[in-house]
């Protein structure tokens, strides 16, 4: 067999071989660049959870003073020994009376509306503080259906909560 007609016949797939691990390179070279920038992105995000807790606080705090409220919110319950589904509706905190609050999202017309539930030792809403501009407004407009469904879900986790609570007790 001839030596050359099986080099002209090895050689094109040769190049494509070569073609494909220096286009290879390239792209590994994008995905890490792009794997140390979202992970870069997560620890400042998981670092600074403390930080945003504790703006969050001061920021309604002196949103419930300017609207006259007497309670405020303390801190933020930690997520780590509840059970999920409580953690999914909201980021719960306790407050300065024996309450616990969840600012939760409430979307009312296609405008998001986060919203703070206080909720009483009972587990029931006691009181419900739009913490936008435009809340109040929205908070008259909403279907009452949804707006059950959405309140009934905070008490259901509530009273899991509690539970929680009172067990570490």
């Amino acid at each position: 067999m001839n030596t050359d007609r099986v080099f002209s016949l090895i050689r094109p797939f040769l190049k494509k071989v070569k073609h494909f691990f220096t286009g290879l390179s390239e792209i590994s070279v994008f995905a890490i660049w792009t794997a140390v920038i979202v992970l870069t992105a997560a620890l400042i995000w998981g670092f600074s959870t403390g930080l945003r807790d504790d703006l969050t606080v001061r920021t309604v705090n002196e949103f419930l003073d300017s609207i006259g409220e007497n309670r405020n919110i303390e801190q933020v319950i930690s997520p780590w020994h509840i059970p999920g589904s409580v953690t999914q509706l909201g980021t719960w905190y306790t407050m300065t009376s024996s309450e616990n609050a969840v600012i939760s999202p409430l979307i009312m017309e296609g405008i998001f509306s986060p919203c703070l539930a206080i909720i009483d030792d009972e587990g029931r809403l006691s009181t419900l503080v739009p913490l936008t501009v435009n809340g109040d407004r929205g908070l008259a407009r909403i279907n009452p259906g949804y707006l059950r469904i959405w309140i009934d879900r905070i008490e259901k986790n509530a009273v899991i909560l509690k539970r929680i609570q009172d067990g570490r007790n």
